[in-house]
């Protein structure tokens, strides 16, 4: 009787960790809005004048956020960076705004930077300087993305994604 006391008092012990573990856990989300990665266009490289377009989806409230710029690439890429157009609209009434990134895929040896790398693409985000003021909720919203590298089509790109998140949370970290 008094080692079934012991065994259910351990147990006990170990489910209440266990619940502490899962409750912290929980209580680290990101509160991400909006995540989504598009493949390139084109089979030959990625062209000039194809832009990878984001619509937002009306459920994506107005307000205040940071957004993360993310690359997906092979070994084949020929740069150890990329410089991006980075259009928003924020819906039909208002004017669209441009900037541009530059974005490290690679450091100075030449190594990738890879915080996901699977199935031979690697992935570089980059999380963008100045917060995202979204000002309406309506259809219309939209990032649109191009390159602006010399080479034309540009190879080894694969995806290009956008997250857009509330700022001040657990795993909101400056890509150096």
């Amino acid at each position: 009787m008094y080692r079934d006391k012991k065994w259910i008092k351990g147990r006990m012990g170990y489910a209440g960790f266990l619940s502490l573990v899962v409750c912290l856990l929980s209580a680290c989300h990101t509160n991400t809005q909006y995540h989504v990665y598009q493949s390139v266009p084109g089979g030959e490289g990625w062209q000039k004048t194809d832009s990878v377009v984001f619509e937002l989806p009306p459920e994506v409230p107005a307000g205040t956020y940071q957004m993360e710029v993310g690359i997906r690439h092979t070994g084949a890429y020929p740069y150890r960076d990329i410089w991006l157009s980075v259009t928003r609209v924020d819906g039909d009434s208002l004017p669209s705004h441009t900037d541009t990134l530059h974005i490290y895929l690679a450091d100075e040896k030449g190594q990738w930077h890879h915080e996901g790398a699977v199935g031979g693409l690697f992935q570089t985000t980059y999380i963008w300087d100045e917060p995202v003021v979204l000002t309406t909720d309506s259809l219309g919203r939209s990032f649109r993305i191009a390159h602006l590298m010399r080479k034309d089509p540009l190879p080894g790109i694969s995806d290009v994604g956008i997250r857009l998140f509330f700022p001040g949370r657990v795993d909101a970290e400056k890509h150096e």
